[in-house]
């Protein structure tokens, strides 16, 4: 160790891979903005590398990538090991997949301190899954939820006590998303956009139907993300004849420069534990429609922030964009992203958020 770390606390991040999802954005930012007169973090990724490697290994902080070969590894177990050995971290702090693991190892250690994140409501957790989190639950001095959602299913799910759960929500960083909000100045087409994966969970299947009442409408819709169910899309917007209309873009390196392109953005997620993309989009000042769901809920305000929508009933979401269409309502919508992007500054700007993440690990 070198001397000008002795006096610093040591914490290592654990989770699966740096694959292009928000909670791993946002440990990206979050890492980032620590104050490193502090702190020196490291990061394991016990699964693999992925969409946001580069960016972590460009922090300049030890980042150890290790493969994953099957749903319970022993050998990937005895690596995640050795490597948190060799990091000697005072505090230990998981999130996603990384929490068995990396509080199991921990545990082994002797590691005084484990922290975990909780970043999503677990709607489809597997039965051995939810009994192996609840059984190393009991590991973790504080398990963070990142919203009121989350945290009563966290609650629920791994009958927690309520003193081991504190809710500090994700955060964006202003600088890069932060545009001055726009008014739609003339009848010409309108840009729809919507960022993330293409599984059920982002219903992206829904916002395609619902779309398709509109084909007389001049507009353009982009789907930024990958996943599994991208052909089945495709599929779907080829039989609809809305190639022209709707299209997947794939992953964007860039969101606040695909976010700038667009007029409206809408999220039409059947659940969500926050909604990072929401807080992307209402920071890049962007009128914001999204599913009315618990996590989505605690940012978007019906009518004043912007708009919610039931993400399966088909007549609401068309409702809403007929709004959107209507030329009339342009300054409306801009009054409403303006308001959403005042919000999202009050309660989540990222260097906010990061100074409550390190007074708790000060506490600790």
């Amino acid at each position: 160790m070198n001397d000008w770390q002795k006096n610093k606390i040591r914490i290592t991040y654990i989770m699966p891979s740096a694959a292009a999802g928000g909670a791993e954005r946002f440990l990206l930012d979050l890492i980032s903005n620590l104050d490193l007169e502090k702190f020196v973090p490291s990061l394991i990724l016990f699964d693999h590398g992925g969409f946001f490697l580069k960016d972590f290994a460009a922090l300049g902080m030890p980042v150890v990538v290790l493969q994953k070969k099957y749903k319970f590894d022993l050998g990937n177990f005895c690596k995640l090991r050795q490597a948190l050995k060799k990091l000697k971290p005072d505090i230990v702090h998981t999130q996603l997949g990384g929490d068995v693991y990396g509080r199991l190892v921990a545990r082994c250690l002797g590691v005084k301190k484990i922290i975990s994140t909780e970043q999503n409501v677990q709607v489809h957790e597997d039965w051995l899954a939810n009994k192996l989190k609840t059984w190393t639950a009991k590991f973790a001095n504080k398990i963070v939820a990142i919203s009121e959602a989350v945290k009563a299913d966290s609650l629920k799910r791994y009958q927690l006590p309520p003193e081991k759960l504190i809710v500090i929500p994700n955060g964006v960083d202003v600088q890069k998303f932060f545009v001055k909000p726009r008014a739609l100045t003339s009848p010409g087409k309108i840009i729809l956009g919507s960022v993330g994966r293409l599984t059920e969970q982002k219903n992206f299947s829904f916002l395609i139907k619902a779309l398709a009442s509109f084909k007389d409408k001049n507009f353009e819709c982009l789907i930024a993300g990958e996943g599994e169910l991208r052909k089945d899309l495709q599929t779907q917007i080829n039989s609809l004849e809305l190639g022209q209309k709707i299209k997947l873009v794939g992953l964007q390196k860039d969101i606040p420069v695909f976010l700038q392109q667009l007029d409206v953005f809408i999220l039409p997620s059947l659940w969500e534990g926050l909604g990072i993309v929401a807080l992307e989009a209402g920071l890049t000042g962007l009128p914001v429609l999204a599913a009315r769901v618990d996590g989505l809920k605690e940012i978007i305000k019906d009518e004043a922030t912007g708009w919610l929508f039931d993400p399966q009933d088909e007549k609401d979401l068309a409702a809403k964009l007929s709004y959107v269409f209507d030329f009339n309502n342009r300054e409306i919508l801009k009054d409403r992203g303006r308001k959403l992007q005042v919000a999202v500054l009050e309660r989540f700007d990222i260097k906010n958020i990061v100074r409550q993440y390190e007074k708790l690990y000060f506490n600790l």
